[in-house]
C-alpha cells in the first residue's frame, strides 16, 4: 500500500514572534536574561524560550548550536544571543519595528544584529564599526550609523527569520568567528547582513586566548579559497584572506 504524503504549504505565520535562543553556561546569568525580556515585553503569548545546555561540560560549540536549536523553532524570528546579554531600554515591540523597518529597506536580509563592522569599509587599515550596545567598554556606545549593511556580526545578539536560515559551516569548530562565517555563508546565499539599532547590555568579555588564533587561522584558510585577496573586516579586527582557488582545503 502505497504512503500517504503530507502536502506542505508555504506559509511565513506563527502564533509566536519570536524563538529566544541562549547557548548557556552560567544559570545566573541566564535567569537574568529571562528576567529582562519577560520585563520588556517577551511574554509566552509572543515568544519562546529555547537553552543548548553546557552547564556541565561543552556538548555544543559557537559553530552547531545554531544547528542543533533550528528543528525545534517555532518563531517567525529566532534569536540566537548569549547567556550575558540583558535588555536595557528596548523590548519586543522595538525589535519589531526594526525588523519590519529593515525588511521594507532590503527584503534580502538574512542575518540581522546589534554590532557589527561596515560592509566594504574604504579604510582597510582599521576596522570602523556600527553598533549601539553596553558592554564593558563603556555604557551606551555608539560607533558609526545603524541602521548600516555590515560584513560581519558580533555574536552576542543575532536575528534571522525562521523560514530563511542561515547556518554555520560544518567544517569548523569552536567558540570565535562564528558570527563572521555566518554572515559569508548568508553571502552565498544571496544575502546580507545589517546592524540595527536595537540598544542592549552585553556583559561578557572578549579572549584573545589561543582558541582565537587557532580558529582565526582556519577561519582564514577556509574562506581565501572563495574570496582571494579580500581583506573581511570582523568586529575583533581585519583579516586578509590573500591566496586564490588553488589553495589546498
Amino acid at each position: 500500500m502505497m504512503p500517504v504524503p503530507t502536502y506542505v504549504q508555504n506559509r511565513d505565520e506563527s502564533d509566536l514572534m519570536f524563538s529566544v535562543c541562549s547557548l548557556v553556561r552560567d544559570q545566573e546569568k541566564y535567569d537574568r536574561l529571562l528576567e529582562s525580556f519577560a520585563a520588556h515585553g517577551f511574554t509566552p503569548e509572543n515568544s519562546e524560550f529555547l537553552a543548548a545546555d553546557n552547564r556541565r561540560g561543552n556538548q555544543f560549540d559557537g559553530f552547531d548550536w545554531h544547528r542543533h536549536m533550528w528543528p525545534q523553532v517555532r518563531g517567525r524570528y529566532v534569536i540566537f544571543c548569549h547567556e550575558d546579554v540583558e535588555l536595557v531600554d528596548c523590548g519586543h515591540d522595538d525589535l519589531v519595528e526594526r525588523i519590519e523597518a529593515l525588511e521594507a529597506a532590503d527584503p534580502q536580509w538574512l542575518v540581522a544584529g546589534v554590532a557589527g563592522s561596515p560592509w566594504r569599509p574604504l579604510n582597510h587599515s582599521v576596522t570602523a564599526q556600527a553598533l549601539h550596545i553596553s558592554d564593558v567598554f563603556g555604557q551606551d556606545r555608539r560607533l558609526g550609523q545603524v541602521p548600516a549593511r555590515v560584513e560581519s556580526l558580533d555574536e552576542c545578539f543575532i536575528v534571522m527569520r525562521r523560514l530563511k536560515p542561515v547556518l554555520n559551516s560544518y567544517d569548523m569548530a569552536g567558540f570565535h568567528y562564528y558570527g563572521a562565517d555566518l554572515c559569508l555563508q548568508a553571502e552565498f546565499l544571496g544575502g546580507r547582513s545589517y546592524a540595527i539599532d536595537f540598544h542592549l547590555l552585553h556583559k561578557g568579555q572578549a579572549r584573545a586566548d589561543e582558541s582565537f588564533t587557532q580558529i582565526r587561522n582556519q577561519f582564514r584558510a577556509k574562506y581565501r579559497r572563495y574570496f582571494p585577496g579580500r581583506v573581511f573586516h570582523c568586529v575583533t579586527g581585519r583579516v586578509a584572506f590573500g591566496g586564490g582557488w588553488f589553495d589546498a582545503p
